[in-house]
């Protein structure tokens, strides 16, 4: 009753559990976790405080663009708390090496210069397949019809005006109808045949409404089908409104005459991400690009949305592991990956950062996964062992579920064969300790000297108030007339 009040989702089993005594568990466990439902209250929280921000059309171009302020600042709070948090837990290996958290995330993606370089990366590379396979890149662009927006700005009266027709919708569920199109899309594709491969990139416009951009590769037979393909499905929903037919799908032909793919998606990639490298200001939000894409980023945190997916192509983490292995092995150490030249050849692409070559060792970019010649490696951990038969049991994660591991490296598949051998890329294990920073030491008691007024006090200060107390000499204190000659008796003060 109280998920169904606020509108928030009953959980699930990330995967089923044998036996009918334990298909409720998880849901039993995460329900009587207080941890869990502050997690949720937390998420509704952000989401109620955003869709009410919208509702009263303070979300817009010069207003607060793409989220609320109260998020952003809730999101930059977030962040410097992740922050310190990650600092202050340091890991440690079997080799007595200690990092904290922070000094790791800032090697991997969670770096946003590190993020855009991958990305940049991997765009460059398919851009160099479809080359070299002679097929041609199409920069698509997904809008929802006008139902789903609560603003639109006029660029004749500079300035946003409400939709009248909003049907009160989230930036989410706008998200999640773009989704459902798009598998409409793909499944139509998979029927005629079309194959495609490349990005796709979500940002919101100046009121939070998300729209795609998608950069994809096909063959030039396909380009036609494709475009009537989504156009078709995207003017499905109120395709006779104004406008629709325009904006709703826009289809632009990339022509290396005029400049390559991954440049054209550039802007796009640094937008969402940290800015970098654009000194223009951001049309949709009339801010500073760096300040622009961080807006972005806490309206992606807040509605759950995922900025960036691949489209087809081999697995980016059998990448990322590959370039580990090579980075940690000494030379022709792992040279062999059991025998498959095609996977030592991907692992010698990826050392080199180059995707489009490691594309091409893994099977090039419409090979199912399942047929590739290496797939990524999961370590389940065991919890429970039968006794008398000696099986292991799967291992478990705190609610109950079937634990899906962690990886450890990867699959190779053998030449010949349909069994795999592991390569293990992560050969250290590490502890997890959170160390809290010393306590600021307190300052010492004041001295006698500091209560009556001695300590940093000048010496004729001191001097001159012994004179007058008559301190060190009894009651008359004594000195000598400077008017007199030396021999002049001393001038009595009392007197």
């Amino acid at each position: 009753a109280v998920l169904d009040r606020y509108q928030l989702d009953w959980p699930a089993p990330a995967s089923p559990i044998g036996g009918p005594s334990y298909d409720l568990e998880p849901l039993a466990n995460r329900l009587t976790c207080a941890k869990w439902w502050r997690r949720l209250v937390r998420v509704a929280q952000a989401r109620a405080v955003g869709q009410l921000a919208r509702t009263r059309q303070q979300v817009a171009k010069y207003r607060q663009a793409y989220v609320d302020d109260w998020n952003l600042e809730r999101c930059r709070a977030a962040n410097l708390r992740n922050h310190e948090t990650l600092s202050q837990t340091v890991a440690t290996n079997q080799d007595g090496q200690e990092y904290t958290l922070a000094e790791l995330a800032a090697v991997g993606v969670s770096n946003l210069t590190n993020r855009r370089h991958e990305l940049m990366t991997r765009i460059r590379g398919f851009e160099e397949v479809a080359t070299g396979r002679g097929h041609v890149g199409e920069f698509w662009t997904f809008t929802t019809a006008s139902r789903w927006h609560r603003m639109r700005w006029l660029s004749k009266a500079k300035k946003a005006v409400p939709v009248a027709g909003w049907n009160e919708s989230t930036p989410r569920e706008a998200n999640q109808h773009l989704g459902q199109l798009w598998a409409r899309i793909r499944a139509e594709f998979a029927r005629e045949g079309v194959r495609v491969y490349g990005f796709r990139v979500v940002e919101p416009h100046h009121d939070g409404t998300p729209h795609w951009h998608l950069l994809v590769f096909l063959h030039p037979d396909d380009r036609r089908l494709a475009r009537k393909a989504c156009r078709r499905h995207l003017l499905s929903d109120n395709g006779g409104e104004r406008g629709a037919w325009r904006y709703r799908f826009d289809a632009k032909r990339i022509n290396p005459g005029k400049g390559t793919a991954s440049g054209y998606i550039a802007k796009y990639i640094a937008k969402n991400i940290d800015g970098a490298g654009l000194n223009l200001q951001d049309d949709d939000s009339g801010l500073a690009m760096a300040d622009g894409a961080e807006r972005v980023r806490a309206w992606a945190a807040t509605w759950g949305i995922r900025q960036f997916q691949q489209i087809g192509g081999p697995s980016v983490t059998v990448w990322r592991e590959l370039r580990r292995l090579c980075s940690q092995s000494e030379p022709g150490l792992q040279s062999d990956m059991f025998g498959n030249s095609a996977a030592h050849a991907a692992a010698l692409a990826a050392d080199c950062g180059d995707w489009a070559a490691f594309v091409e060792c893994m099977g090039g970019p419409l090979l199912p996964r399942v047929n590739r010649p290496a797939a990524p490696a999961y370590w389940v951990q065991t919890e429970s062992i039968d006794t008398e038969t000696g099986e292991v049991g799967p291992g478990f994660t705190a609610y109950g579920d079937r634990s899906k591991g962690a990886v450890f490296g990867v699959w190779v598949r053998l030449p010949g064969d349909d069994e795999r051998g592991a390569c293990l890329t992560r050969e250290h294990q590490w502890e997890i300790e959170h160390r809290r920073p010393a306590p600021p030491e307190k300052p010492a008691g004041r001295s006698d000297d500091d209560l009556v007024g001695n300590r940093g006090v000048p010496d004729w200060v001191t001097k001159m108030a012994g004179i007058i107390t008559g301190q060190g000499q009894g009651i008359a204190a004594r000195w000598s007339c400077p008017f007199g000659p030396p021999e002049a008796r001393p001038l009595d003060l009392c007197k």
